[in-house]
């Protein structure tokens, strides 16, 4: 018997290893994040660090999330933070760089890649991925990696049944 007690335990600590060594990842990789709210008695808001504001009734705003708070032009499918090669594994299979100067249409949204910055414009709201941000293609889906320091963040998106 002490064969198979030395099995049920090497089992049980195989296990263990891979449910800790998957919760971690997935921990890692679970960031949420709270923006704040503007009441409809303050017609303004000054753009502060946190990139959000309202500027003469347009939304404005910066960050590697704008394109994720626009579900009328594309919809997030994904996101992977992380080491550079850890992150360029999971670019779409065919993702090809969509070109400086390129514009894009996604319902009532507008999409301009110039100089490593994204800008989308839907109406009079103005918001912008900052540099240094590359936009890539592959077929239907769009993917958007931006680097910060020595990780970077990939969001996948699909266009929105509203935009099509």
């Amino acid at each position: 018997m002490p064969l198979s007690r030395a099995f049920v335990l090497a089992t049980v600590l195989v296990l263990a290893v891979v449910v800790f060594a998957t919760a971690w990842t997935h921990l890692g990789q679970l960031r949420i994040s709270i923006a704040p709210t503007q009441g409809p008695d303050k017609p303004k808001l000054a753009h502060g660090s946190d990139g959000l504001g309202r500027s003469d009734g347009a939304f404005v705003g910066r960050g590697t999330w704008v394109l994720s708070a626009l579900p009328d032009c594309v919809r997030q499918r994904s996101v992977t933070h992380g080491p550079r090669a850890y992150v360029r594994a999971h670019l779409p299979k065919g993702a090809t760089i969509v070109a400086n100067g390129s514009v894009l249409v996604y319902g009532p949204c507008t999409i301009s890649v110039r100089d490593g910055e994204i800008e989308i414009r839907r109406g009079e709201d103005r918001l912008a991925v900052p540099p240094p941000a590359v936009l890539y293609r592959a077929g239907r889906t769009l993917a958007l990696l931006q680097t910060k320091g020595a990780t970077e963040e990939l969001r996948t998106y699909e266009p929105s049944s509203l935009s099509e």
